[in-house]
Protein backbone atom coordinates (compact mmCIF):
# COMPACT_ATOMS: atom_id res chain seq x y z
CA UNK A 1 0.00 0.00 0.00
CA UNK A 2 1.45 3.31 -1.02
CA UNK A 3 1.16 4.61 2.95
CA UNK A 4 3.03 2.33 4.00
CA UNK A 5 5.98 2.93 1.29
CA UNK A 6 5.49 6.48 2.88
CA UNK A 7 6.34 5.64 6.32
CA UNK A 8 9.25 3.90 5.00
CA UNK A 9 10.45 6.64 3.51
CA UNK A 10 13.31 8.32 5.12
CA UNK A 11 12.63 11.76 7.36
CA UNK A 12 14.71 14.68 5.58
CA UNK A 13 12.55 18.10 5.97
CA UNK A 14 11.60 19.51 9.25
CA UNK A 15 8.01 20.17 8.14
CA UNK A 16 5.88 16.92 6.97
CA UNK A 17 3.20 18.03 4.60
CA UNK A 18 0.29 14.29 5.03
CA UNK A 19 -1.98 14.58 2.18
CA UNK A 20 -5.14 11.79 1.10
CA UNK A 21 -3.71 9.32 -1.57
CA UNK A 22 -1.18 9.01 -3.94
CA UNK A 23 -2.60 11.68 -6.31
CA UNK A 24 -2.18 14.20 -4.09
CA UNK A 25 0.77 13.61 -3.10
CA UNK A 26 2.22 14.06 -6.60
CA UNK A 27 -0.08 17.10 -6.98
CA UNK A 28 1.75 18.47 -3.69
CA UNK A 29 5.18 17.78 -4.49
CA UNK A 30 4.92 19.40 -7.99
CA UNK A 31 3.50 22.88 -5.68
CA UNK A 32 6.09 22.35 -2.81
CA UNK A 33 8.56 22.52 -5.65
CA UNK A 34 7.19 25.41 -7.59
CA UNK A 35 7.29 27.42 -4.44
CA UNK A 36 10.57 26.71 -3.82
CA UNK A 37 9.62 25.14 -0.62
CA UNK A 38 11.15 21.64 -1.42
CA UNK A 39 13.64 21.70 1.20
CA UNK A 40 11.46 22.78 3.85
CA UNK A 41 8.30 20.57 3.18
CA UNK A 42 8.49 16.55 2.52
CA UNK A 43 4.88 15.19 0.96
CA UNK A 44 3.49 12.40 2.36
CA UNK A 45 0.71 9.70 1.26
CA UNK A 46 -1.59 9.25 4.61
CA UNK A 47 -3.85 6.51 2.51
CA UNK A 48 -7.35 7.36 3.17
CA UNK A 49 -9.55 9.32 5.23
CA UNK A 50 -9.96 6.42 7.77
CA UNK A 51 -6.06 6.00 7.70
CA UNK A 52 -5.20 9.10 9.11
CA UNK A 53 -4.88 7.59 12.86
CA UNK A 54 -2.77 4.69 12.52
CA UNK A 55 -0.62 6.03 10.13
CA UNK A 56 -0.09 8.89 12.69
CA UNK A 57 0.65 6.93 15.66
CA UNK A 58 3.55 4.73 13.33
CA UNK A 59 4.66 7.87 11.70
CA UNK A 60 5.17 10.11 15.11
CA UNK A 61 6.60 7.30 16.80
CA UNK A 62 9.50 7.47 14.20
CA UNK A 63 13.00 8.48 15.87
CA UNK A 64 13.56 10.53 12.45
CA UNK A 65 10.26 12.11 13.10
CA UNK A 66 11.16 12.61 16.82
CA UNK A 67 14.36 14.44 16.14
CA UNK A 68 13.48 16.10 13.37
CA UNK A 69 10.22 17.34 12.29
CA UNK A 70 9.05 20.74 13.82
CA UNK A 71 5.96 21.08 11.76
CA UNK A 72 3.38 19.35 10.58
CA UNK A 73 0.40 19.97 7.71
CA UNK A 74 -2.46 17.81 6.69
CA UNK A 75 -4.32 18.20 3.91
CA UNK A 76 -7.88 16.54 3.10
CA UNK A 77 -11.22 16.91 1.09
CA UNK A 78 -14.25 18.19 2.39
CA UNK A 79 -15.89 15.63 -0.21
CA UNK A 80 -19.30 16.00 0.45
CA UNK A 81 -19.61 17.48 3.65
CA UNK A 82 -19.09 20.79 5.55
CA UNK A 83 -15.27 21.76 5.78
CA UNK A 84 -15.60 21.71 9.42
CA UNK A 85 -16.72 18.55 9.43
CA UNK A 86 -13.45 17.24 8.34
CA UNK A 87 -11.36 19.50 10.12
CA UNK A 88 -12.78 18.19 13.34
CA UNK A 89 -12.15 14.83 11.99
CA UNK A 90 -8.40 15.38 11.60
CA UNK A 91 -8.14 17.27 15.34
CA UNK A 92 -9.80 13.93 16.26
CA UNK A 93 -6.46 12.14 14.94
CA UNK A 94 -3.94 14.67 15.82
CA UNK A 95 -5.16 14.63 19.49
CA UNK A 96 -5.31 10.86 20.10
CA UNK A 97 -1.73 10.45 18.88
CA UNK A 98 -0.55 13.46 21.84
CA UNK A 99 -0.42 16.35 19.87
CA UNK A 100 -2.42 19.41 20.20
CA UNK A 101 -4.74 20.50 17.14
CA UNK A 102 -4.52 23.49 15.38
CA UNK A 103 -8.00 26.00 16.72
CA UNK A 104 -8.57 27.34 13.30
CA UNK A 105 -9.08 25.43 10.01
CA UNK A 106 -6.44 26.58 7.41
CA UNK A 107 -3.58 27.85 10.19
CA UNK A 108 -0.40 27.31 11.35
CA UNK A 109 -0.59 27.60 14.56
CA UNK A 110 2.42 26.08 17.57
CA UNK A 111 1.02 23.56 19.86
CA UNK A 112 2.77 20.40 20.76
CA UNK A 113 4.74 21.26 17.52
CA UNK A 114 3.77 23.82 14.90
CA UNK A 115 0.46 22.09 12.89
CA UNK A 116 -1.61 22.92 10.26
CA UNK A 117 -5.42 21.61 8.70
CA UNK A 118 -6.41 22.53 5.36
CA UNK A 119 -9.57 20.61 4.04
CA UNK A 120 -10.47 21.31 0.58
CA UNK A 121 -11.17 23.06 -1.55
CA UNK A 122 -11.10 26.06 0.36
CA UNK A 123 -11.42 25.42 3.83
CA UNK A 124 -15.32 26.51 4.04
CA UNK A 125 -16.98 24.75 1.36
CA UNK A 126 -17.64 21.41 0.15
CA UNK A 127 -15.70 19.84 -2.47
CA UNK A 128 -12.55 18.39 -3.17
CA UNK A 129 -8.84 18.99 -4.85
CA UNK A 130 -10.09 18.61 -8.19
CA UNK A 131 -12.88 21.13 -7.31
CA UNK A 132 -10.00 23.60 -7.16
CA UNK A 133 -8.45 22.52 -9.93
CA UNK A 134 -11.22 23.65 -11.98
CA UNK A 135 -11.34 26.91 -10.62
CA UNK A 136 -7.89 27.27 -11.30
CA UNK A 137 -8.76 26.90 -14.87
CA UNK A 138 -11.50 29.08 -14.64
CA UNK A 139 -10.59 31.30 -17.63
CA UNK A 140 -10.70 28.58 -20.21
CA UNK A 141 -14.13 28.75 -20.84
CA UNK A 142 -14.43 27.43 -23.81
CA UNK A 143 -12.94 24.26 -23.30
CA UNK A 144 -14.82 23.89 -19.45
CA UNK A 145 -17.91 24.99 -21.22
CA UNK A 146 -17.72 21.98 -23.88
CA UNK A 147 -16.73 19.95 -20.77
CA UNK A 148 -20.42 21.15 -19.20
CA UNK A 149 -22.00 20.61 -22.47
CA UNK A 150 -21.28 17.12 -22.74
CA UNK A 151 -22.19 16.40 -18.90
CA UNK A 152 -25.62 18.08 -20.13
CA UNK A 153 -26.17 16.21 -23.03
CA UNK A 154 -25.66 12.54 -21.09
CA UNK A 155 -27.84 14.13 -18.47
CA UNK A 156 -30.43 15.22 -21.51
CA UNK A 157 -30.19 11.38 -22.53
CA UNK A 158 -30.38 9.35 -19.22
CA UNK A 159 -27.23 8.55 -19.39
CA UNK A 160 -25.68 7.60 -16.07
CA UNK A 161 -24.15 10.30 -14.43
CA UNK A 162 -21.22 10.27 -12.27
CA UNK A 163 -21.31 9.94 -8.61
CA UNK A 164 -18.56 12.38 -8.56
CA UNK A 165 -19.33 14.83 -10.99
CA UNK A 166 -15.42 17.23 -9.54
CA UNK A 167 -13.53 14.52 -10.40
CA UNK A 168 -15.78 13.26 -13.81
CA UNK A 169 -14.97 16.85 -15.27
CA UNK A 170 -11.62 17.49 -14.30
CA UNK A 171 -11.01 14.28 -16.23
CA UNK A 172 -12.37 15.83 -19.01
CA UNK A 173 -10.69 18.53 -18.98
CA UNK A 174 -7.39 17.12 -19.04
CA UNK A 175 -8.38 14.79 -21.64
CA UNK A 176 -8.08 17.87 -23.39
CA UNK A 177 -4.46 18.52 -22.92
CA UNK A 178 -3.43 14.68 -24.09
CA UNK A 179 -2.46 13.38 -20.99
CA UNK A 180 -2.85 9.68 -20.97
CA UNK A 181 -3.44 9.56 -17.48
CA UNK A 182 -5.97 12.30 -16.89
CA UNK A 183 -5.13 12.54 -12.52
CA UNK A 184 -4.58 16.30 -10.96
CA UNK A 185 -1.20 14.85 -9.95
CA UNK A 186 -0.41 13.68 -13.51
CA UNK A 187 -1.16 17.12 -14.73
CA UNK A 188 0.42 19.04 -12.19
CA UNK A 189 3.60 17.24 -13.49
CA UNK A 190 2.75 18.30 -17.54
CA UNK A 191 2.66 22.00 -15.80
CA UNK A 192 -0.68 22.47 -16.52
CA UNK A 193 -2.17 23.95 -13.20
CA UNK A 194 -1.68 27.50 -13.25
CA UNK A 195 -0.13 27.79 -9.31
CA UNK A 196 -0.39 31.88 -9.10
CA UNK A 197 -4.31 31.31 -9.98
CA UNK A 198 -5.91 32.94 -7.16
CA UNK A 199 -7.91 29.88 -6.55
CA UNK A 200 -4.86 28.25 -4.92
CA UNK A 201 -3.94 31.57 -2.96
CA UNK A 202 -5.26 30.11 0.07
CA UNK A 203 -3.27 26.71 -0.39
CA UNK A 204 0.18 28.80 -1.23
CA UNK A 205 -0.49 30.58 2.14
CA UNK A 206 -0.87 28.02 4.12
CA UNK A 207 2.09 25.88 2.28
CA UNK A 208 4.25 29.18 2.55
CA UNK A 209 3.49 29.27 6.82
CA UNK A 210 4.29 25.59 7.00
CA UNK A 211 7.61 26.24 5.13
Amino acid sequence: MSERKSLSRPIKAPAQLLVEGRTPEIFFREMVEHLGFKDQIQVRDFGSIGDLTDYLKDFTQLADFIVTVTRLGIIRDAEDKPARDGFASVCASLKAVGIEPPDKIGEVEQKTIKVGVFILPDCQNKGMLETVCLEAVADEVNVLQCVDDYYNCLRAKSVSWPVNLAKAKTWTFLATKNLSDPQVGRAAQAKIWPWDSKAFERLREFLKRLS
